[in-house]
C-alpha cells in the first residue's frame, strides 16, 4: 500500500478522521462527503436559497460568513469596499427576523438606512414576504433615521416602546442618543456595519455587548452573550474597548489593506469651474463630487446648477439623494470627508460612474490644535519633527508618552512642535507638507473610499470607475502621489486619457453585469497553516490588520489571523 504524500490529524470535520493528501486531492481516511458536508445544515442550506432569490448566488466569501452565523459564532468580517459585506448582513438580518429571531442593524449614515430599508422592502417582494415597515405585523421591521415624518416618528415610538418588533434598523447614532429606548432589549443577531463609527464612541462598545445578553456588575462584565455579533470594517485599527470583543466573544477587530476597485485615477492641475465644467461634459450623467468643505460645496453646486443636472448632499439635506437615486438629477456634491454621508453612506453601482475630488482630500493641523491632538497624533508629529534639536530628547520615551508618569513631558512637546509649526520649520517627509502655521496630511483613506463608489463588487464582476483629482497646489499633489504609492495607486495625466474607450469601459461593464447569471470569484476564502503561532501573526500583518479568533478546545486556546 502507497503511503500517502501528507497526513493532517482530526481535521475532518464530520468524524474528525485524518485527512490524506494522495494524488494532489485531500481525502477523509474514512471516506467521508467533505465537499457535500459543508452546507449539510439543512438551515443554512434554506438561508443560501434565500440568499439566491433576494440577490444572487451568493459569493464564497459570503458562504462562508453564513457558516460561521449559523454556527453562532460572532466575528468580524475583515473585507475590502465593495465585497458585498453590508447586503449580507442585511439580508441575514432579514431572514433571521422571518424565523422569529430578534435582529438589528447598526449602519453609519442615513442614507444607508434609507437604502437598505428600500433594499428589505424588495427582497420581501422577491420572497413573498408580508413585512410591515414602522406598521405593526407578523413581521415587524422598525428603523430610524433624521429624514423620518412627525408621523412614521410617533409610530416607530409606540412600536419600540412595546419591543413590537423582529429587525430593527437606525444609525449608530441612535444607539448613542437614544439607548435607553434598548434597554432590556437582548437581540438573537447584530450586525454592525462599518464599524468605525461604532469605535469613534467608546461607550458604544459596552452598549452593543449589553444587547447581546451580557452584563455589567461593578466594573466586571458577566454572563454570556445570548446572541451572534457581526461587524464589517474595511480600514479601521481597533482602540482598547475593542478588546472587550476579544475577552468577551472571542474575536477582534482587523483591518485590510486589500482594495477590490477597477477605477481609473487621473490628475487634473486645474480646480476651476470650467475645469469641473468640462469633466461633467465629458463624462456625462452619473458624476459624484467632492469639495473640501461645506461651503465650497455650496458654492460649487450655485455655479453648476443652472448648467447641470446637480444636487447637494450635505448633513442637513439629503432630499437630493433620492432625486439621484430616481434618475431626476444626474450629479451629486458633498464634501470630502472620511465619515461624511457620500463618502462611506452611499452604495448605488450602476448608477454611480466617475468621481470629481475638487482639491486633494488633506488632513490640517494648525499650531493652534497642537494643544489638543489625540496621543497618537503627537507621536506622529514627533517623529515627522525628530530631527529638530528641541524634539529630539523626547524620542526616547516617545511610544511611552500617553502615559500618565510623562504628562509633564507631554505637554511640553506640544508646545515645542507649536513653536516649530508657528515658524514653519521642520523638513518635510516626502508625503507631508509642513508651512508656517500648519502641517498638511494627503487623506488617502477618504480618497480611497469616495472614489470606491464608482467601482463595485455584485454579481458577474466588477464594475468600472474612473476618479478625476483636481488640484493645483504642487506641493500638495506632491506629497498626496507620494503617499498614494503606498496603496499602489497608480495616477494618469489627463492628456494620457482616451475618453472614448474609458466611457465604454465604464458603459460595457454596468451593461453586462446586469444581465450577469454567474457570479466572478474576485477572493476567495483560503487557509494557511504554518508552524508556530509567532509565524502565524507575522504572516498575516504582511496583508493588513489582522483580525483574530480564539477558538478554544478544552483547557486550550488557538489563535486564527484572518485578512
Amino acid at each position: 500500500m502507497v503511503s500517502p504524500k501528507a497526513l493532517y490529524l482530526n481535521l475532518c470535520p464530520l468524524c474528525l478522521g485524518n485527512f490524506k493528501v494522495e494524488d494532489n486531492e485531500v481525502k477523509c481516511e474514512n471516506n467521508c462527503n467533505i465537499k457535500g458536508s459543508f452546507f449539510s445544515n439543512p438551515i443554512e442550506k434554506e438561508f443560501l436559497e434565500f440568499f439566491k432569490t433576494c440577490i444572487g448566488e451568493p459569493r464564497a466569501l459570503q458562504k462562508l460568513w453564513a457558516k460561521r452565523v449559523f454556527r453562532g459564532e460572532s466575528f468580524a468580517i475583515v473585507a475590502p469596499t465593495g465585497i458585498g459585506k453590508t447586503s449580507f448582513g442585511a439580508i441575514t438580518a432579514f431572514y433571521l427576523a422571518s424565523k422569529g429571531k430578534k435582529a438589528y442593524i447598526i449602519l453609519p449614515t442615513t442614507l444607508l438606512v434609507e437604502q437598505i430599508v428600500n433594499n428589505l422592502k424588495s427582497y420581501a417582494a422577491k420572497v413573498n414576504f408580508k413585512a410591515s415597515f414602522n406598521e405593526d405585523g407578523d413581521l415587524t421591521i422598525l428603523f430610524f433615521h433624521s429624514n423620518l415624518d412627525k408621523e412614521s416618528k410617533s409610530r416607530f415610538e409606540e412600536l419600540i416602546k412595546n419591543h413590537r418588533f423582529q429587525l430593527l434598523i437606525t444609525t449608530s447614532q441612535f444607539l448613542s442618543k437614544a439607548f435607553k429606548k434598548l434597554e432590556g432589549l437582548t437581540f438573537d443577531f447584530i450586525f454592525v456595519d462599518d464599524v468605525d463609527a461604532i469605535l469613534k464612541a467608546s461607550k458604544n462598545v459596552e452598549k452593543v455587548l449589553q444587547l447581546l445578553g451580557l452584563r455589567k456588575v461593578e466594573g466586571n462584565w458577566i454572563g454570556f452573550p445570548k446572541g451572534t455579533l457581526m461587524v464589517s470594517t474595511a480600514t479601521i485599527k481597533p482602540g482598547l474597548k475593542a478588546k472587550l470583543f476579544r475577552k468577551l466573544l472571542n474575536f477582534d477587530v482587523g483591518a485590510s489593506t486589500y482594495m477590490v476597485r477597477n477605477i481609473e485615477d487621473i490628475i487634473v492641475l486645474d480646480k476651476s469651474i470650467d475645469s469641473i465644467k468640462r469633466i461633467l461634459k465629458i463624462m456625462g450623467k452619473g458624476g459624484i463630487l467632492y469639495a473640501l468643505s461645506v461651503k465650497e460645496a455650496e458654492e460649487i453646486y450655485e455655479s453648476l446648477k443652472n448648467e447641470f443636472k446637480i444636487g447637494l448632499v450635505s448633513a442637513k439635506r439629503k432630499s437630493d439623494y433620492n432625486l439621484f437615486e430616481e434618475g431626476k438629477i444626474d450629479y451629486l456634491i458633498g464634501t470630502a470627508f472620511y465619515y461624511g454621508t457620500l463618502v462611506r453612506g452611499l452604495d448605488l453601482p450602476e448608477k454611480i460612474r466617475y468621481a470629481v475630488f475638487i482639491g486633494a482630500p488633506i488632513i490640517r493641523v494648525k499650531a493652534e490644535d497642537v494643544t489638543n491632538v489625540t496621543p497618537k497624533m503627537l507621536k506622529v508629529l514627533a517623529l515627522i519633527f525628530r530631527r529638530e534639536d528641541s524634539i529630539k530628547k523626547y524620542l526616547p520615551i516617545i511610544q511611552a508618552i500617553d502615559k500618565s508618569k510623562y504628562d509633564r513631558e507631554r505637554e511640553e512637546l506640544k508646545r515645542e512642535i507649536a513653536k516649530l509649526l508657528e515658524l514653519g520649520k521642520g523638513k518635510a517627509e516626502l508625503d507631508v507638507v509642513i508651512r508656517r502655521g500648519e502641517i498638511i496630511f494627503p487623506d488617502l483613506k477618504t480618497y480611497i473610499q469616495g472614489s470606491g463608489r464608482t467601482s463595485r463588487l455584485f454579481t458577474g464582476g466588477l464594475t468600472k470607475g474612473a476618479s478625476f483629482l483636481l488640484e493645483s497646489d504642487e506641493e500638495i499633489l506632491k506629497a498626496f502621489m507620494n503617499r498614494a504609492e503606498l496603496y499602489d495607486l497608480k495616477f494618469k495625466n489627463l492628456n494620457e486619457v482616451d475618453f472614448n474607450i474609458l466611457i465604454k469601459e465604464i458603459d460595457e461593464s454596468r451593461a453586462i453585469l446586469k444581465e450577469a447569471k454567474s457570479c466572478e470569484e474576485v477572493i476567495k476564502p483560503a487557509v494557511l497553516i504554518v508552524e508556530s503561532p509567532t509565524k502565524a501573526r507575522q504572516i498575516s500583518r504582511f496583508f493588513g490588520y489582522p483580525a483574530t479568533r480564539v477558538i478554544k478546545e478544552g483547557g486550550n486556546s488557538i489563535i486564527l489571523y484572518e485578512v
